[in-house]
């Protein structure tokens, strides 16, 4: 499953794999900035958790960086 994420120029993606693993993937085409990362879920519970700097990074183009 993967989740995308889209503000400006800026794009952040997640990639679930099974139930225990995520990869997280944020471009910054303006600044031509990227970062990655992986975790490891315990629970479905953790999600929003592995989900927040990722969201953080994108909304940050919506408020005027």
């Amino acid at each position: 499953m993967s989740l995308t994420l889209e503000s400006d120029e800026r794009m952040g993606k997640v990639f679930l794999w099974e139930p225990v693993a995520a990869s997280l993937l944020f471009i910054d085409s303006g600044t031509e900035r990227t970062w990655q990362d992986d975790a490891v879920l315990n629970s479905e519970s953790g999600l929003p958790q592995i989900l927040a700097p990722l969201v953080k990074l994108v909304e940050a183009a919506a408020g005027g960086r």
